[in-house]
């Protein structure tokens, strides 16, 4: 299982250089891009750090100093969560204030750079270079416990909750789907990160306390470490990437695939009432779903379209007591405004579908009529549309617009129509 992880490690190092250099032939072409710059000087600081760590013990030898590879590594590392954080910060904005907070966050890196190498610097080594153990290599594999790694995890903690934080708020205002996705990568790699963080200060502790267990411990550390910097590296550089080997038409795909199954129910409730909406036959059967997914985005166009052309059939049978009552009962179970929208617009096209199934004449409510449709009725983007679409069809299967529509019943004053007389 070591051995894997540590294969596994290498990968990613070699997959660190690959992308170092890939990103760094972008900024050649584009020398002013700070967000570029940043990003690029953190994969370049997680790649050395990493490329580093096989090769400790002969540094060392080099260098004259036990240790002095792992406390270089560790400031990369650090140098790494700084550059993502300013990376993260550019891409939102490049104002005075963005700037101010990057170079807060650069003085807090120096200095605690600072405290690490003079902990390390006043602190023995832990053994000699001399000594058979560490000329081998066996003492690399020990637990390691020393002043200047305490400060090394406090500050990387709190450099991967910045990440998150900031991550995360971006995925929220991205637009572009591999972008979004990117960040979401980000945001659980240095998850993973804080888990790196937590192994590591219990491996220091096993190391002490159970020193048979030092192994599994160390293996622990070590696949924290490398998922995270896996998920950070793929994250931050797929938005670039992606497109090039057709990731962003596969998610296209799947979303439009995933939003026709949204739409679906809302659709066939519809269609029960009102079969001639369907452009074409219904889609059924494993030939049907192909077929579905052969065609997503056109079927998503699709299904929008006669959804909207269902609406508009049944508009007259849209009563505005019924969006009254709707939204009275949303209000006194606390739901947000979206949510009450939701629920008005899914109650009264509940109650127009049932009054249109059971030939009750149209609606003959005195004063005007609300427009109960704060989605389809304005001017919503396609995607803003089919999200208000969606989100009405799962609010039409829940119990609450459920009783609501039961609620309706036959309006006063209505009778069902009459069959002609022959």
């Amino acid at each position: 299982m070591v051995s894997i992880i540590r294969g596994a490690m290498i990968v990613v190092t070699l997959v660190c250089w690959g992308m170092s250099l890939y990103k760094l032939r972008d900024l050649a072409r584009d020398r002013a891009n700070l967000p570029l710059r940043a990003l690029c000087l953190a994969l370049l600081a997680i790649t050395l750090s990493m490329t580093i760590q096989p090769f400790m013990p002969r540094i060392d030898q080099f260098l004259g100093v036990l240790d002095a590879a792992r406390l270089i590594s560790n400031c990369l590392s650090l140098l790494c969560a700084t550059a993502a954080q300013a990376f993260l910060l550019y891409m939102t904005s490049d104002d005075a204030e963005t700037r101010r907070n990057v170079r807060r966050r650069n003085v807090a890196l120096l200095v605690t750079v600072t405290a690490m190498v003079v902990l390390f610097a006043v602190t023995p080594p832990a053994a000699g270079l001399t000594e058979p153990r560490v000329r081998d290599g066996e003492y690399y594999g020990e637990p390691f416990d020393a002043p200047f790694l305490y400060v090394y995890l406090a500050y990387l903690g709190w450099s991967l909750v910045q990440v998150v934080i900031l991550a995360g708020r971006y995925a929220r205002i991205a637009h572009r789907p591999l972008l979004r996705f990117g960040l979401r990568l980000i945001v659980v790699g240095s998850l993973w990160g804080l888990a790196y963080v937590s192994a590591k200060v219990v491996a220091v502790a096993v190391g002490i306390l159970r020193p048979d267990w030092a192994l599994a411990a160390d293996a622990l550390v070590v696949l924290s470490f490398t998922t995270s910097i896996l998920l950070v590296l793929i994250g931050s550089t797929i938005p670039s990437w992606g497109p090039m080997v057709g990731l962003d038409r596969l998610w296209e795909w799947a979303g439009a695939l995933r939003d026709y199954r949204r739409l679906h129910p809302l659709w066939r409730r519809i269609h029960e009432v009102l079969p001639q909406i369907a452009l074409l036959p219904p889609a059924t059967g494993v030939r049907g779903a192909l077929a579905v997914a052969r065609d997503a985005s056109l079927r998503r166009v699709r299904i929008t379209v006669e959804i909207l052309d269902g609406y508009a059939s049944l508009r007259p049978w849209m009563s505005g007591a019924v969006a009254a009552h709707a939204e009275q009962v949303a209000r006194q179970h606390d739901l947000s405004a979206q949510q009450r929208a939701a629920v008005v617009e899914a109650a009264v096209i509940g109650a127009a579908l049932r009054a249109r199934r059971d030939g009750l004449p149209a609606v003959a409510e005195a004063g005007p009529q609300p427009d109960p449709f704060p989605g389809p009725g304005t001017d919503l983007g396609a995607a803003d549309q089919v999200t208000w679409l969606a989100r009405v069809a799962r609010a039409m299967s829940t119990p609450l617009v459920k009783a609501i529509i039961a609620e309706s019943g036959p309006r006063p004053g209505t009778v069902p129509a009459q069959p002609a007389q022959r």
